[in-house]
């Protein structure tokens, strides 16, 4: 006897030991788990910035890339422009060498016509008094002739002064002629002048805008990387809280075992004979190895199955009449609203599971109960044990904020 209450105080030792060095184990944990869910929700912070920022980039991008094509369009039209008035100016230019050479010659006529009537004018001017002049004229052989002769020497003077004018006319005509045209031309050159003014200036407007969306491009390039990199942190992040979780979990339930095997030894020492008697006694053994153990009353067996069928949690199960409950995974609420977002959500992460209603009002995602918690310590897709059974993450809500374990089940009450 002395040997098995030896051996009972030295496992009960063992095991205190063991049980008083776990929760410190279990704090550790714990506090890094604290310290990644705080790194996580500035990360998420930063994320978010830069989100902001790129969104706001995108935007400024986007209105300058459209500003860049209506410049560029304003150039087009510009150059058109200006082609059609280079061609208008070398038509212009054609009409005035032809006026131009019009009025040389039609100037050439008049001056010729000058001559040759001045010339007539003097040698008549001069021959008037002549005897020679009235001898031409009165040398006909009658009165009728020497009229005639009188009046064509009258009609040529009259000729020459008529041509003359036609002449004169015909150079003021070319002469404005050539002044119109030369205006046409000179507005001409002025229209030119100013397209080509505003041309530089529009291109000058679109060098700027590119470099500008040049900007852009290499800051969104920048803020894209920044993002690619947070939300790497943030998948990092998220798989360490989730492994601490799992190690915290994993650690309360060893101290819970190791505190389970104290009590039971101090329960096996509380009832080792302490009487010292000279008669005989007779130990109790437990069963031999094969042996089976005596059965239990039949009624707690039957209401220990009705408790675990489908869930091994046999304490207060969360329903209508009791909002909130303390669940397997702690605090437990619920909520109803439409869960087609959320079942999207979880589509595009490659869950395919059937969405559907069970008949005591749980909406489920294929054998699990749809619950909401905070993502950060169990993100989407985790499995967590609920009073209504085995439930898996897929949605979140803003009572993380006051009691970040809580899990709120999705029903249809």
């Amino acid at each position: 006897m002395c040997n098995k209450k030896g051996i009972v105080s030295l496992a009960l030792c063992a095991v205190l030991t063991a049980a008083g060095t776990l929760p410190a184990s279990a704090s550790t944990t714990q506090e890094q788990l604290e310290s990644a869910r705080a790194q996580n929700v500035q990360t998420q912070s930063q994320l978010a910035s830069v989100q902001d920022r790129i969104a706001e980039i995108e935007s400024k991008k986007g209105k300058a890339e459209s500003y860049l094509t209506e410049v560029n369009t304003q150039i087009t039209e510009l150059m058109g422009q200006l082609d059609e008035l280079h061609g208008k100016y070398a038509v212009k230019q054609n009409e005035l060498d032809l006026v131009t050479r019009d009025l040389k010659s039609a100037q050439r006529e008049e001056q010729n016509q000058r001559e040759d009537m001045a010339l007539r004018i003097q040698y008549m001017y001069e021959n008037s008094l002549n005897a020679g002049l009235l001898e031409a004229v009165f040398s006909s052989d009658n009165f009728s002739e020497i009229l005639n002769r009188a009046t064509n020497m009258s009609e040529l003077t009259e000729y020459d002064r008529k041509m003359l004018e036609q002449y004169m006319a015909l150079c003021d005509q070319i002469e404005e002629k050539q002044i119109q045209v030369t205006h046409e031309q000179e507005e001409i050159k002025a229209l030119e002048e100013q397209s080509e003014e505003k041309k530089e200036e529009l291109q000058l407007v679109y060098e700027s805008t590119r470099e500008e969306v040049e900007q852009y491009v290499a800051s969104l390039t920048g803020a894209q990387s920044a993002e690619a990199e947070l939300i790497a942190a943030i998948q990092e992040q998220e798989a360490t809280i989730q492994a601490l979780n799992i190690q915290a979990a994993e650690e309360v339930r060893a101290a819970e075992a190791a505190a389970a095997m104290a009590r039971a030894a101090q329960e096996a020492q509380a009832v080792q004979p302490t009487q010292d008697t000279t008669a005989a006694y007779t130990e109790v053994s437990a069963p031999a190895e094969g042996e089976q153990a005596a059965p239990a009353d039949q009624s707690t067996a039957a209401t220990a199955a009705e408790k675990t069928q489908g869930s091994s949690w046999d304490g207060e199960v969360i329903n209508p009449s009791a909002g909130t409950v303390v669940g397997p995974s702690g605090q437990e609420t619920y909520y109803n609203l439409d869960m087609s977002g959320v079942v999207q959500i979880m589509r595009s992460m490659g869950n395919n599971d059937a969405y559907w209603v069970r008949d005591d009002g749980v909406k489920m995602l294929g054998d699990y109960v749809m619950v909401a918690a905070d993502l950060s310590i169990r993100p989407r897709g985790s499995v967590v044990d609920t009073s209504l059974g085995p439930g898996i993450v897929c949605d979140t809500g803003g009572f993380i904020f006051t009691n970040p374990t809580q899990l709120d089940i999705a029903v249809s009450w």
